[in-house]
């Protein structure tokens, strides 16, 4: 059998914004190395000439070459509004093509597969910046015809596709979920904590955490008016920490925020951007992670929050309890009185006996790895049957 050979849009790895995309797009693409280094495939990755030196810092040990892309991404995304009928494979060549982010080109003879993550435009377009709803709202069909098969990072996401896209094939559609880096995402020392901590301001022995970009989806408005509810003890005790980029239409919310402030509570965002790297220490160090966002193609934050042993109030609803699985504390988003009174059971909870949500976290943590999502995302690229990646003799 000639061993397939595939051919990775890479663009999202050395974006300047590293998204949620991109931190997918390097769990399957490691999962694909992995693959790659057992003989089951091949792989290039195509990335813009100018970046191509930014994958150096992955370590990927088995690709066969960095396609050097001449053509710059923002000129590749007009190609895609104008929907642009020109065939990659007659730039790139022959192979199995992998879009990991929404968008796919057409091809002349070689197949596609393209990552749809959610559709958040089209479900809740009040939540999405209107240059990116419409973006997203005209090119999504384009990419969809043009690929052989469609991935969906959850079953929530697969069946929001079916819904809104009714005339697609159903079994054109995979589902590989998203999973976490145990090598990264690991508990670290109080010594590690504390030096993160003061690195972004957060003077205090304990606190909340949040995480996600400060826009409308996320629901951080509900959240600051639900944590200012809370008996003062306890917002005395723990501030609520916000880590998050600034998003778009989030006026309200940094509004919201400085009145709780001078209203006395202890609500930190930390004004400078918080690195990659020390993201495990502020999700070891916190009493708990608080995860309420309005709509999710998935949400890996809860993942991250488990693997440094931190337990997880989450929404209750679109995909977060996929994600979440049966360790997180659920609560409405949309009713402040329910984030209110689950964040005070939370406080007590975690205080009483903080490992009692240990096995639950480590239970689910093993049912999803990048691995596995990658095999699927293989067989769904290839034709061949996803036990023939699992097979590692």
């Amino acid at each position: 059998m000639k061993i397939p050979h595939i051919k990775i849009d890479a663009f999202p790895l050395v974006d300047t914004h590293f998204s949620g995309v991109g931190h997918y797009t390097l769990g399957i693409v490691s999962g694909l190395d992995e693959l790659a280094g057992e003989g089951k495939l091949t792989y290039s990755l195509i990335t813009p000439h100018h970046r191509s030196a930014m994958l150096d810092k992955y370590n990927f040990r088995n690709y066969k070459k960095i396609i050097k892309s001449p053509i710059p991404s923002k000129v590749l995304r007009g190609f895609m509004k104008y929907r642009w009928n020109i065939p990659l494979d007659f730039v790139f060549g022959k192979g199995h093509y992998y879009f990991p982010s929404f968008l796919s080109w057409p091809t002349w003879v070689a197949d596609s597969t393209v990552v749809i993550h959610d559709v958040t435009y089209l479900a809740v377009p009040e939540c999405v910046d209107k240059g990116n709803r419409e973006y997203l709202s005209k090119t999504v069909p384009f990419s969809l015809n043009n690929s052989k098969n469609i991935i969906a990072v959850s079953e929530f996401s697969k069946s929001e596709i079916i819904k809104y896209y009714p005339d697609i094939d159903k079994n054109r559609i995979s589902v590989a979920h998203p999973s976490i880096d145990r090598k990264h995402f690991y508990k670290r020392s109080a010594e590690e904590i504390y030096k993160v901590k003061m690195k972004y301001d957060i003077f205090s022995e304990n606190y909340i955490l949040s995480v996600g970009n400060i826009e409308p989806r996320k629901n951080y408005d509900k959240l600051v008016d639900a944590y200012t509810k809370l008996p003062k003890e306890i917002t005395d005790k723990y501030p609520l920490v916000i880590v998050g980029a600034g998003g778009w239409n989030n006026d309200h919310v940094k509004k919201r925020i400085q009145e709780a402030k001078e209203n006395g509570f202890r609500i930190i965002n930390p004004k400078q951007f918080v690195e990659d790297k020390d993201m495990p220490a502020l999700f070891s160090g916190a009493q708990f992670f608080v995860f309420t966002p309005i709509y999710e193609g998935f949400g890996m934050s809860p993942l991250e929050a488990y693997a440094c042993g931190t337990p997880v109030l989450a929404s209750g609803t679109t995909s977060v309890p996929e994600a979440a699985g049966d360790a997180a504390v659920y609560v409405d988003p949309n009713d402040v009185n329910d984030i209110t009174k689950k964040l005070k059971y939370m406080v007590n909870a975690t205080e009483k006996d903080r490992q009692q949500f240990s096995k639950k976290i480590e239970d689910h943590l093993s049912q999803l790895s990048w691995r596995k999502s990658a095999e699927i995302t293989a067989s769904a690229l290839t034709g061949l049957s996803v036990s023939y990646f699992a097979n590692k003799e």
